[in-house]
């Protein structure tokens, strides 16, 4: 594989992940769309001597970007759980309030 183009896999993958750790989720998604594009254009290009090896690393780091998405979606949905019953919490109150 040309050490460029799955540097610059690596390094689509690795701004992904600063996406999500700054929540920008607009960029996360343009930037998973263009991963994706990359990623089956490099395929295609390579196909049928696709290194496995580089699909290995790449997919062992999807899989660590792809945990760290569903750790992200667990704490903002534990944070908005958390609201929504505070928000309860408090209409209650006023209401039982004399």
């Amino acid at each position: 594989m040309n050490s460029a183009v799955r540097q610059d896999l690596v390094d689509q993958l690795d701004a992904l992940g600063a996406a999500i750790d700054t929540d920008a989720f607009d960029d996360a998604a343009a930037r998973m769309t263009a991963y994706d594009a990359a990623l089956r254009h490099y395929i295609d290009s390579t196909a049928p001597n696709t290194p496995v090896d580089v699909l290995r690393e790449l997919l062992k780091m999807q899989n660590a970007v792809l945990l760290h998405m569903r750790e992200r979606q667990t704490v903002i949905g534990d944070a908005l759980r958390q609201g929504h019953r505070q928000d309860a919490a408090s209409r209650a109150y006023a209401e039982t309030a004399p």
